[in-house]
């Protein structure tokens, strides 16, 4: 069997060099093949010489950026696997990551695409709070003052800054080969109190916890610490609003969790694994998106012609995640605010669908007054943008359901079950 492996990069030099050492790593069943293919959008960092040190991949070189669906679908006339693996660039793949995916597409016929386990690249020292009931710290937004804040974690109770006893804030370590070593210890800033602190104490892994006695205080972050995996994505959750996200992301990766094969609505397109009969059936991405929701669209497409997903715990891909395009930046608002749309309208119903846009207009009417600017308008750039593309994403619509397939509201609600087959 041979697995094509289709790797997007765009201006990605500093990922791509430990990308492909890792492929290089992969332990290759017998009668297996990996063919690995890199298609480069518009790179202008030195990408191109960096893929001549690399004979054996197959180089696609366009002069500008196509965006992810346009670049993994390049692929299309030069890949020649059985199996088609759309791998994002800031991945490391673990070296038995393959095993699994290609026993299941052997022994099921009815599997159309398999996801790996992503952790996030990072390891994470837990900075752990202890507090008297009601009692609340905010936490500074910055640890390192540097590129590395971007990547910090916080757990779900804490909001809007705000700790409480159980909150947990997690410092990440740097990557070698990727990101600059430390040159000054990181500190936890805790700035203010709601209630009274008498009692609580920050813990810093597993070191001796600090005692909370006036504020503002710093906790230091020993780089020495223990430190912990955490999990970027189990499988993609959709919910009746028509959104989709990550399951398990920033949860630590324990023995157990998420520990077993199971039928999922959505995978994430960084590490997946499609038969390639089943994405020439569908077209492969939907050519409408820039970047995000592509996958679950493309998932959902190869659901509707009764096609399995698979979530496989035993491919584990360290993913340094957002690697492109920085998390929270003006180009990530504008992609998801473009593309959240476009999957509202080729899945959601028409109420949903028409509130979607009713508060699409809302919030670019705030953005425009209070953001100042139309630079920062980041969202209504991506809200305008999706317009021309709708004609496209009805046309789909309006396809599926004159070909008789499942009614979208049956794809969205889809929810997990185990996989049970034979290993």
């Amino acid at each position: 069997m041979k697995v094509s492996v289709v790797i997007p990069t765009s201006n990605g030099w500093r990922f791509l060099t430990p990308c492909l050492e890792a492929l290089r790593g992969t332990r290759i069943p017998e009668g297996t093949e990996i063919e690995p293919i890199v298609v480069d959008n518009g790179s202008t960092d030195g990408t191109a010489e960096l893929l001549g040190r690399y004979p054996d991949v197959k180089a696609l070189n366009f002069p500008r950026p196509l965006g992810f669906s346009h670049a993994n679908n390049a692929a299309r006339q030069v890949a020649t696997g059985a199996i088609v693996c759309f791998l994002n660039n800031d991945t490391q793949v673990e070296p038995g990551w393959i095993e699994r995916p290609l026993e299941i597409f052997t022994r099921d016929k009815r599997v159309a695409g398999v996801g790996s386990k992503l952790l996030f690249m990072h390891r994470y020292i837990p900075v752990r709070f202890s507090l008297a009931p009601g009692a609340r710290l905010r936490v500074g937004p910055t640890i390192f003052n540097g590129p590395l804040d971007a990547k910090l974690q916080w757990s779900a109770n804490i909001r809007d800054g705000w700790a409480q006893d159980g909150s947990t804030v997690y410092v990440p370590l740097p990557v070698p080969q990727i990101d600059a070593p430390l040159t000054t210890t990181p500190v936890v800033r805790l700035l203010e109190a709601a209630g009274k602190i008498e009692g609580s104490t920050v813990r810093v892994s597993n070191r001796a916890p600090h005692r909370i006695e006036r504020l503002p205080a710093i906790v230091p972050v020993d780089e020495s610490a223990a430190s912990v995996r955490l999990i970027q994505n189990a499988g993609n959750f959709l919910n009746q609003r028509c959104e989709a996200g990550d399951v398990g992301s920033g949860e630590e990766d324990q023995p157990g969790r998420y520990a077993s094969e199971e039928i999922v609505p959505a995978l994430c397109g960084a590490a997946l694994f499609v038969r390639r009969e089943a994405l020439d059936a569908v077209g492969w991405f939907p050519d409408y998106y820039t970047a995000y929701y592509e996958d679950v669209d493309l998932c959902l497409r190869l659901r509707s012609r009764g096609g399995l997903l698979i979530f496989c715990p035993a491919s584990i891909v360290n993913h340094y995640h957002t690697g492109t395009t920085r998390e929270r930046s003006p180009r990530f608002t504008e992609n998801v605010a473009r593309s959240s749309l476009l999957f509202a309208s080729r899945y959601a119903g028409p109420a949903l669908l028409a509130r979607t846009v009713r508060d699409r207009i809302g919030y670019a009417r705030d953005e425009l007054v209070h953001g100042g600017s139309w630079t920062a308008a980041a969202g209504t750039r991506g809200f305008l943008s999706a317009l021309p593309a709708l004609r496209k994403t009805f046309a789909s619509r309006i396809a599926d359901k004159l070909r008789g397939r499942p009614n979208p509201a049956q794809l969205i609600t889809a929810a997990r079950s185990p996989y049970l087959t034979s290993r």
